[in-house]
Order: C-alpha cells, then structure tokens, then sequence
C-alpha cells in the first residue's frame, strides 16, 4: 500500500515535468518544493549555474560536467532563496535521482520536513550516500518517503 496521496503523486508528476527542462543528455532530476497550504514554493533541476555556458560539450564531458551542475534539489532552494521565499516546514519532491548527502545538508539547513522521492533503478548505485542522507534525515527530524510508483501501478492494474 502506498504511503502517498493523490496530491504527493501529483507532485511527484510535477517534478517529473520538471525533470525534463535539464539539458543535461544523459540524467534529467527535477526537484518541486511544496509548503503547508499545497502551494508550489520553487522548482529546481539539474543544470549548470544561471550566466553559465551549458553547451553540449561541457555535458559531454563527464568531469567538466559535475564540477559545473547543480543538483535539482539545491537548485530548488536557491530559486526560493532567490526569490525571497522561506521553505521552514516545506516538503520537496524530487524525481529522477535519490537525495545526495550534500544535498541532505542544504535541505535540513532551509527547514524543510518532508522529502518525497520516487524509487528509480539508480537508487542502488548511491547506496552510501543515500544512507548518509537517510541517516542525516533521520537525526534531523525530516521524514524521507521513498515510493515505487512502477510498482504500484503495476499492483493497481492487476488487481
């Protein structure tokens, strides 16, 4: 049985949406965040720095590309942050990557309480640093739902 409802599924799929503006070929993540009255906060994806050259080239080439992208989840951050918004007791979704533990980091530092991610065939892949977020998460007070909606729609259909 799922541990969502109607309105974290529909923010999953906005962040889904989201996901798809990155011009990164090869890993789209989007990252929504959402406060208390379901009121869309910020939205962030993965992408090089505002004023900064994202040609195809830099993402092509792996090691120029991480030094110069910004996870979607601190992008949603730093699009609240930029536009004056508190995200104290927000929940972020986040679709396409698990949370990193840097990220972790940022996302107990601004308040935020819930992450929502959807379950992806990557997910083991960051293991260690999945655990260091869930371990950090824990500690701090924020509840991580980690759902596999394939599954559960996969268990919908059959019944």
């Amino acid at each position: 049985m799922s541990q969502l409802t109607k309105w974290d599924r529909r923010y999953l799929a906005l962040a889904k949406e989201v996901s798809t503006w990155s011009k990164d070929p090869s890993t789209q993540v989007g990252a929504v965040t959402v406060g208390h009255k379901k009121e869309v906060l910020s939205q962030g994806f993965n992408g090089f720095p505002r004023g900064i050259l994202d040609s195809q080239a830099r993402y092509n080439e792996r090691q120029t590309k991480y030094k110069f992208v910004v996870h979607a989840e601190m992008n949603a951050i730093y699009n609240a942050t930029y536009s004056g918004v508190s995200l104290d007791g927000a929940t972020l979704y986040v679709y396409g990557l698990p949370i990193c533990s840097e990220c972790a980091k940022g996302i107990i530092q601004v308040g935020i309480k819930k992450v929502v991610i959807e379950k992806c065939k990557e997910i083991n892949n960051w293991n260690e640093s999945v655990k260091i977020s869930e371990e950090m998460f824990s500690e701090a007070g924020v509840e991580m739902i980690i759902e596999d909606l394939y599954q559960l729609s996969l268990k919908t259909k059959n019944q």
